[in-house]
Protein backbone atom coordinates (compact mmCIF):
# COMPACT_ATOMS: atom_id res chain seq x y z
CA UNK A 1 0.00 0.00 0.00
CA UNK A 2 2.79 2.18 1.11
CA UNK A 3 4.47 1.92 -2.15
CA UNK A 4 1.56 2.21 -4.54
CA UNK A 5 1.19 5.35 -2.41
CA UNK A 6 4.39 6.55 -3.46
CA UNK A 7 4.63 5.97 -7.07
CA UNK A 8 1.12 7.84 -6.93
CA UNK A 9 3.02 10.50 -5.19
CA UNK A 10 5.89 10.78 -7.48
CA UNK A 11 4.28 10.33 -10.59
CA UNK A 12 2.96 14.01 -10.96
CA UNK A 13 6.53 15.29 -10.05
CA UNK A 14 9.55 16.04 -12.33
CA UNK A 15 13.08 14.46 -11.69
CA UNK A 16 14.27 17.93 -10.12
CA UNK A 17 11.04 17.52 -8.03
CA UNK A 18 11.91 14.11 -6.79
CA UNK A 19 15.29 14.73 -6.37
CA UNK A 20 15.12 17.86 -4.06
CA UNK A 21 12.23 16.07 -2.26
CA UNK A 22 14.77 13.46 -1.70
CA UNK A 23 17.64 16.14 -0.32
CA UNK A 24 15.08 16.50 2.49
CA UNK A 25 14.22 13.13 3.35
CA UNK A 26 18.30 12.87 3.66
CA UNK A 27 18.45 15.89 5.55
CA UNK A 28 15.61 14.49 7.95
CA UNK A 29 17.78 11.42 8.42
CA UNK A 30 14.97 8.99 6.48
CA UNK A 31 17.26 7.52 4.37
CA UNK A 32 15.29 4.64 2.86
CA UNK A 33 12.36 7.56 1.53
CA UNK A 34 15.48 9.37 -0.02
CA UNK A 35 16.62 6.07 -1.79
CA UNK A 36 13.47 5.56 -2.84
CA UNK A 37 13.04 9.70 -4.77
CA UNK A 38 16.49 9.89 -5.82
CA UNK A 39 15.34 6.15 -7.79
CA UNK A 40 12.10 7.82 -9.22
CA UNK A 41 13.94 10.89 -10.37
CA UNK A 42 16.65 8.94 -12.00
CA UNK A 43 13.94 6.66 -13.62
CA UNK A 44 12.20 9.90 -14.95
CA UNK A 45 15.90 11.07 -16.06
CA UNK A 46 18.89 8.90 -15.81
CA UNK A 47 21.26 11.71 -16.52
CA UNK A 48 20.61 13.69 -13.30
CA UNK A 49 23.83 14.03 -12.03
CA UNK A 50 22.80 15.34 -8.74
CA UNK A 51 20.29 12.71 -7.84
CA UNK A 52 23.18 10.06 -8.85
CA UNK A 53 25.28 12.21 -6.44
CA UNK A 54 22.98 12.86 -4.02
CA UNK A 55 21.70 8.58 -3.57
CA UNK A 56 25.52 7.98 -3.79
CA UNK A 57 26.15 10.20 -0.56
CA UNK A 58 22.99 8.22 0.97
CA UNK A 59 24.79 5.08 0.84
CA UNK A 60 27.96 6.40 1.65
CA UNK A 61 26.64 7.31 4.91
CA UNK A 62 24.63 4.07 5.13
CA UNK A 63 28.11 2.28 4.79
CA UNK A 64 27.26 0.89 1.26
CA UNK A 65 30.39 1.64 -0.25
CA UNK A 66 30.12 -0.13 -3.47
CA UNK A 67 27.17 1.08 -4.26
CA UNK A 68 28.22 4.57 -3.61
CA UNK A 69 30.83 4.03 -5.64
CA UNK A 70 28.71 3.08 -8.67
CA UNK A 71 26.79 6.36 -8.35
CA UNK A 72 29.39 8.89 -7.77
CA UNK A 73 31.55 7.22 -10.88
CA UNK A 74 28.34 7.95 -12.74
CA UNK A 75 27.79 11.49 -12.08
CA UNK A 76 31.30 12.01 -13.22
CA UNK A 77 31.24 10.36 -16.62
CA UNK A 78 28.66 12.90 -16.69
CA UNK A 79 29.95 15.53 -15.36
CA UNK A 80 33.69 15.13 -14.94
CA UNK A 81 34.71 18.58 -13.37
CA UNK A 82 31.76 18.30 -10.33
CA UNK A 83 33.53 19.59 -7.03
CA UNK A 84 31.37 17.64 -4.86
CA UNK A 85 31.17 14.42 -6.62
CA UNK A 86 35.08 14.17 -6.67
CA UNK A 87 35.28 15.19 -2.99
CA UNK A 88 32.41 12.60 -2.11
CA UNK A 89 34.44 10.21 -3.79
CA UNK A 90 38.01 11.26 -2.44
CA UNK A 91 35.90 10.50 1.40
CA UNK A 92 34.79 7.12 -0.03
CA UNK A 93 38.40 6.21 -1.43
CA UNK A 94 39.38 6.96 2.54
CA UNK A 95 37.11 4.51 3.71
CA UNK A 96 38.66 2.24 2.00
CA UNK A 97 42.39 2.86 2.79
CA UNK A 98 42.97 4.30 -0.91
CA UNK A 99 45.13 7.02 -0.01
CA UNK A 100 46.74 7.91 -2.97
CA UNK A 101 43.20 7.70 -5.04
CA UNK A 102 41.62 9.74 -2.29
CA UNK A 103 44.17 12.12 -2.56
CA UNK A 104 44.18 12.05 -6.59
CA UNK A 105 40.32 13.31 -6.21
CA UNK A 106 40.84 15.68 -3.21
CA UNK A 107 42.80 17.61 -5.49
CA UNK A 108 40.94 17.14 -8.67
CA UNK A 109 37.89 18.26 -6.57
CA UNK A 110 39.94 21.62 -5.33
CA UNK A 111 41.09 22.33 -8.72
CA UNK A 112 37.55 22.86 -10.00
CA UNK A 113 36.16 24.42 -6.70
CA UNK A 114 38.66 26.55 -4.96
CA UNK A 115 36.35 26.97 -1.72
CA UNK A 116 35.58 23.41 -1.25
CA UNK A 117 36.17 22.77 2.62
CA UNK A 118 35.51 19.09 2.20
CA UNK A 119 38.06 18.72 -0.09
CA UNK A 120 40.58 20.50 1.74
CA UNK A 121 39.95 18.84 4.84
CA UNK A 122 40.16 15.34 2.82
CA UNK A 123 43.12 16.44 1.42
CA UNK A 124 44.51 17.28 5.31
CA UNK A 125 43.45 13.54 6.34
CA UNK A 126 45.75 12.09 3.75
CA UNK A 127 48.92 14.07 4.43
CA UNK A 128 48.40 13.45 8.38
CA UNK A 129 47.98 9.47 7.39
CA UNK A 130 51.51 10.41 5.66
CA UNK A 131 52.61 11.81 8.80
CA UNK A 132 52.73 14.83 7.26
CA UNK A 133 51.25 16.73 9.53
CA UNK A 134 52.45 20.39 9.03
CA UNK A 135 51.04 20.24 5.43
CA UNK A 136 48.14 18.67 7.40
CA UNK A 137 47.58 21.55 10.07
CA UNK A 138 47.32 24.04 6.54
CA UNK A 139 44.81 22.07 4.86
CA UNK A 140 42.78 21.81 7.94
CA UNK A 141 43.10 25.63 8.69
CA UNK A 142 41.91 26.56 5.03
CA UNK A 143 39.36 24.24 5.38
CA UNK A 144 37.97 25.42 8.18
CA UNK A 145 38.49 29.41 7.44
CA UNK A 146 36.44 27.96 3.90
CA UNK A 147 33.61 26.69 6.12
CA UNK A 148 33.52 27.33 9.97
CA UNK A 149 30.94 24.55 10.36
CA UNK A 150 32.88 22.24 9.30
CA UNK A 151 33.69 21.21 12.56
CA UNK A 152 35.40 18.67 11.78
CA UNK A 153 38.81 20.38 10.18
CA UNK A 154 38.75 22.06 13.62
CA UNK A 155 39.27 18.97 15.51
CA UNK A 156 41.72 17.48 12.72
CA UNK A 157 43.62 20.94 13.57
CA UNK A 158 44.08 20.82 16.84
CA UNK A 159 45.27 16.55 16.50
CA UNK A 160 47.89 17.69 13.87
CA UNK A 161 49.30 20.33 15.91
CA UNK A 162 49.69 17.63 18.88
CA UNK A 163 51.47 15.66 16.50
CA UNK A 164 53.88 18.74 16.01
CA UNK A 165 54.29 18.62 19.70
CA UNK A 166 52.98 22.68 19.28
CA UNK A 167 50.60 21.88 22.13
CA UNK A 168 50.18 25.63 22.71
CA UNK A 169 48.06 26.51 19.37
CA UNK A 170 46.52 22.71 19.95
CA UNK A 171 44.91 23.90 22.93
CA UNK A 172 43.74 27.21 21.88
CA UNK A 173 41.77 24.97 19.00
CA UNK A 174 40.63 22.76 21.25
CA UNK A 175 39.21 25.55 23.49
CA UNK A 176 37.93 27.17 20.51
CA UNK A 177 36.37 23.73 19.91
CA UNK A 178 34.98 23.62 23.62
CA UNK A 179 32.78 26.88 22.74
CA UNK A 180 31.47 25.22 19.83
CA UNK A 181 30.74 21.64 21.64
CA UNK A 182 30.78 21.65 25.07
CA UNK A 183 29.97 18.54 26.04
CA UNK A 184 31.96 16.76 23.70
CA UNK A 185 34.31 14.60 26.37
CA UNK A 186 37.28 13.69 23.64
CA UNK A 187 37.77 17.43 23.40
CA UNK A 188 37.72 18.24 26.69
CA UNK A 189 40.33 15.17 27.54
CA UNK A 190 42.46 16.79 24.90
CA UNK A 191 42.14 20.26 25.94
CA UNK A 192 43.18 19.13 29.94
CA UNK A 193 45.87 16.93 28.34
CA UNK A 194 47.23 20.24 26.57
CA UNK A 195 46.61 22.58 29.26
CA UNK A 196 49.04 19.65 31.27
CA UNK A 197 51.80 20.06 28.59
CA UNK A 198 52.07 23.33 28.57
CA UNK A 199 52.03 23.97 32.35
CA UNK A 200 48.38 26.19 32.23
CA UNK A 201 47.45 24.93 35.47
CA UNK A 202 44.40 26.41 35.92
CA UNK A 203 42.89 25.46 32.79
CA UNK A 204 43.87 22.11 32.96
CA UNK A 205 42.47 22.14 37.13
CA UNK A 206 39.60 23.81 35.47
CA UNK A 207 38.88 21.21 32.31
CA UNK A 208 39.43 18.37 34.76
CA UNK A 209 36.67 19.51 37.26
CA UNK A 210 34.74 19.70 34.43
CA UNK A 211 35.59 16.72 33.12
CA UNK A 212 34.85 14.69 36.82
CA UNK A 213 31.11 16.18 36.09
CA UNK A 214 30.41 14.99 32.96
CA UNK A 215 32.13 11.91 33.73
CA UNK A 216 34.56 11.69 31.24
CA UNK A 217 36.38 8.24 30.49
CA UNK A 218 40.37 8.99 31.35
CA UNK A 219 40.12 12.28 32.92
CA UNK A 220 41.53 10.98 35.96
CA UNK A 221 44.75 10.35 34.13
CA UNK A 222 44.83 13.67 33.05
CA UNK A 223 44.58 14.91 37.03
CA UNK A 224 47.22 12.46 38.36
CA UNK A 225 49.45 14.00 35.48
CA UNK A 226 49.12 17.28 36.68
CA UNK A 227 49.14 16.25 40.63
CA UNK A 228 47.47 17.84 43.77
CA UNK A 229 49.29 21.20 44.17
CA UNK A 230 52.24 23.24 42.00
CA UNK A 231 53.09 20.12 39.85
CA UNK A 232 56.36 19.57 38.15
CA UNK A 233 56.80 21.16 34.46
CA UNK A 234 55.49 17.97 32.62
CA UNK A 235 57.53 16.67 29.74
CA UNK A 236 56.54 14.11 26.83
CA UNK A 237 59.37 11.58 25.81
CA UNK A 238 60.92 12.14 22.32
CA UNK A 239 60.18 8.06 21.04
CA UNK A 240 56.34 8.78 21.52
CA UNK A 241 54.46 10.55 18.94
CA UNK A 242 51.74 11.07 21.19
CA UNK A 243 51.23 14.14 23.41
CA UNK A 244 51.39 13.31 26.62
CA UNK A 245 52.87 9.97 28.46
CA UNK A 246 49.57 9.08 29.30
CA UNK A 247 47.56 5.99 27.83
CA UNK A 248 46.66 6.23 24.22
CA UNK A 249 42.54 6.75 25.21
CA UNK A 250 43.82 9.88 26.83
CA UNK A 251 45.89 11.28 23.82
CA UNK A 252 44.65 13.70 21.12
CA UNK A 253 42.38 12.11 18.62
CA UNK A 254 43.98 11.72 15.63
CA UNK A 255 41.48 12.66 12.30
CA UNK A 256 38.74 10.71 11.41
CA UNK A 257 37.80 9.98 8.32
CA UNK A 258 33.76 11.71 7.68
CA UNK A 259 31.25 8.77 6.51
CA UNK A 260 28.74 11.35 5.28
CA UNK A 261 28.83 12.73 1.76
CA UNK A 262 27.72 15.81 0.56
CA UNK A 263 24.32 15.91 -1.34
CA UNK A 264 23.42 18.87 -3.87
CA UNK A 265 19.84 20.29 -3.74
Amino acid sequence: MIGALMVGLTACHSAQDLNRQGYEKAKDGKFDEAVALYQKALEKDPDLVAAHNNLGAVYLQNNKLDLAQAEFETALRLEPERSETLSNLGMLLLQKQDYAGAKLRFYEATIHNSQNASAFNGLGEVAFHDQKFKEAADYFQNAYRLNTNLTNALSNLAAALSEQRDYEKALKVYMRLLKLQPQNGKVLLNAATCAVLVGNHDVARNLIQRGRRQKVPGIEEVARRLGPARPLPPSAPEASPAPAPLPASTAPASPQTPKQGAPAK
